[in-house]
């Protein structure tokens, strides 16, 4: 641990410095040029011009923003400690702290501390990449996202509205069945065969374990949490079970899947856990007893083992013909990860399930990929690339405890719509009726873009709209008393609504909190973004 003291016309002050690697080679009287990089929990980060840093304590009185350059003049040896003194500081123009000001304005919208380093990592990123925008660069800063050039292209594409789910999913649709219509019979199947399986049988599956696992149950120590994480370990148990004893067997012995289906349920025993040691140690928690009468488990098994049966023996149906419809099973596959809104309602949203569908697609491109030659699959390459790297960005945004987006099939394949789900982060994790924010931004066939701004406090609610015409203002206003009567009928009174053009251009994901709470006139921020 050294230390630099500074002296002179300054107060003397004293830094506690981390590494002296910065300042070896330097003799009295030298001087150095640094600038204020970060300030962060109690620390001053200095870089010099050559690029080395230090980092040190900040000196009570010293005042010093980051930005400020500072010239330093080594003085005579003290003991162990190295010493000098300021000689200049020179403070960053104005444009740059009002840089500072717009970062730090944007990390607190998104729910992030806005640290000087955080902030430095901002201006850098805008630095190396001028088009990109304080916006942009602060929510790649503040995911962790900044140094990952992919996940940067996401962030533009998203931002820009460039990038289409539906578009993405339906041409993938349209390459795989191309290319697997042209595969071989073997080929094609094992490719498909096994994905149909699995997406027909984890709704049984997740019944079963839904039945089987003890909701008060708690593992172990090496074990896992209890509730759903429980199930959903028992439910990946029994899906490699079933997979193990049917895939690749024509037919399918009945006996041996409900062994397999038993064998992967023994080793869930508190008593017959894992040997320590052994392979798979920690890996096969103990479940502390299963919610169900041993009297009544093997009735449940049968049952279940019939349905699987039924639903393998339904999947080699669908290859009996001498030419299947492989544009239909592809489909098939590809619509699970949709939402469908029909006739003004929406099925539940399971969004770890539509992920999942997601991933199977991505695993059907790019086995089809493999098959197509080299053609055909620069074809479907770049497509499963997108949407890996769009998945990617979804999974590691940590500033929101959702972020998510999901494509809609309304009203029968007649339109899709676009559906990001971007909740925020709270201690609940949970949206609280009682006070909550909004934005919803709509593609309509007959309205145009329509952007609908929100706050509900306490049951009373304040609706902004924004449209494209005066025409499409007035006919919203008009609408005032059939809003009121539907949120009067969710236990909602309206306080107030408006309905403006645009004057702008049209929200995009990164910058709503900002419109939002401009459009609202108030300090809210976004709670859900769809």
């Amino acid at each position: 641990m050294y230390k630099v003291r500074i002296d002179g016309h300054f107060p003397q002050h004293y830094f506690h410095i981390i590494s002296k690697a910065a300042l070896e080679g330097l003799n009295a009287g030298d001087l150095v040029q640094g600038r204020v990089t970060a300030m962060e929990n109690g620390l001053l980060l200095i870089k010099f011009l050559d690029g080395s840093s230090f980092s040190a304590s900040i000196p009570e009185g010293l005042d010093v923003s980051p930005g400020t350059m500072l010239t330093l003049q080594i003085g005579e040896p003290a003991g162990d400690q190295a010493t000098a003194r300021i000689i200049r500081m020179d403070t960053p123009p104005m444009q740059e702290a009002e840089s500072n000001d717009q970062v730090s304005r944007q990390l607190r919208h998104l729910g992030v501390k806005a640290t000087g380093a955080l902030i430095s990592k901002v201006l850098d990123l805008i630095k190396e990449n001028p088009d990109l925008g304080v916006e942009k660069a602060a929510f790649l800063a503040a995911n962790r996202m900044e140094s990952d050039p992919a996940m940067l292209e996401m962030a533009v594409k998203l931002a820009d509205r460039e990038f289409d789910l539906n578009d993405n999913l339906q041409a993938l649709s349209r390459l795989i069945a191309d290319t697997l219509s042209q595969a071989d019979r073997v080929s094609r199947e094992s490719v498909l065969k096994p994905l149909l399986f699995e997406q027909e049988a984890e709704p049984v599956v997740r019944s079963l374990a839904e039945k089987l696992a003890e909701p008060e149950n708690e593992f172990s120590k090496e074990g896992l949490a209890s509730g759903q994480e429980a199930r959903l370990f028992l439910a990946g148990k029994l899906m490699d079970a079933i997979k193990n004893s049917i895939i690749g067997r024509e037919p399918p012995d009945r006996e041996q899947v409900y062994d397999a289906i038993k064998n992967a349920l023994s080793t869930l025993d508190p008593g017959k856990s894992t040997p320590t040691g052994s392979p798979g140690a920690g890996k096969n928690p103990p479940m502390g007893g299963l919610s169900i009468e041993d009297n009544q488990l093997d009735e449940v098994l049968r049952g279940f083992t019939g349905e699987i049966l039924h639903i393998a023996e339904k999947i080699k149906g669908l290859f009996k013909k001498e030419s299947p419809d492989i544009k239909t099973i592809v489909g098939s596959i590809i619509e699970k990860a949709y939402v469908r809104a029909e006739d003004g309602r929406t099925e539940a949203i399971d969004l770890e399930e539509k992920t999942e569908a997601l991933k199977k697609v991505l695993s059907l491109a790019s086995d089809s990929a493999k098959l197509a030659g080299e053609k055909g699959g620069q074809a479907i390459r770049p497509v499963v690339q997108e949407l890996s790297n769009a998945l990617r960005f979804f999974s590691q945004v940590n500033t929101y405890h959702v972020f998510m987006h999901i494509p809609l099939i309304i009203n029968r394949h007649e339109t899709a719509g676009q559906l990001y789900i971007m909740k925020r982060k709270s201690k609940k994790g949970r949206i609280d009726p009682n006070q909550f924010t909004l934005f919803m931004s709509l593609n309509t066939r007959n309205l145009g873009l329509v952007e609908t701004f929100l706050n509900a406090a306490y049951k009373y609610v304040t609706v902004h709209f924004r449209v494209e015409s005066d025409h499409l203002a007035d006919f919203v206003e008009a609408q005032r008393k059939d809003l009121y009567d539907t949120l009067e009928k969710k236990g909602y009174k309206l306080a107030e609504m408006k309905c403006r053009v645009f004057e702008s251009e049209p929200v995009n994901l990164l910058n709503a909190g900002n419109v939002t709470e401009s459009a609202l006139g108030m300090n809210a921020r976004v709670d859900l973004r769809i």
